[in-house]
């Protein structure tokens, strides 16, 4: 008689869809992200739901704004030049 043991999920990101910060910068590569559920501690993303995402910022604003769900998060995810000053308009 053999035993099988079953090794524990090291997350629920299978169950729920959750993801941390570096997973999902790793899935969206240099681009824009929306994310659901955001969770922060102080100002630092920590986790959330990745729902969509899209080199195109006009696409992820289109996205973000289309949804019917409320606690929505757009992120940057790529690499910023620091001699560059961004500004994000919201029509």
């Amino acid at each position: 008689m053999e035993a099988t043991v079953k090794k524990p999920k090291k997350t629920t990101e299978r169950q729920n869809g959750v993801l941390t910060y570096r997973q999902i910068r790793n899935r969206v590569g240099d681009g824009w992200a929306v994310i659901q559920d955001p969770e922060f501690n102080g100002s630092i993303l920590l986790r959330g739901k990745l729902v969509f995402h899209s080199k195109d910022r006009a696409a992820a604003l289109d996205e973000l704004f289309n949804r019917d769900e409320y606690d929505l998060l757009i992120k940057y995810c790529g690499k910023r030049d620091p001699n560059v000053i961004y500004l994000l308009n919201l029509y």
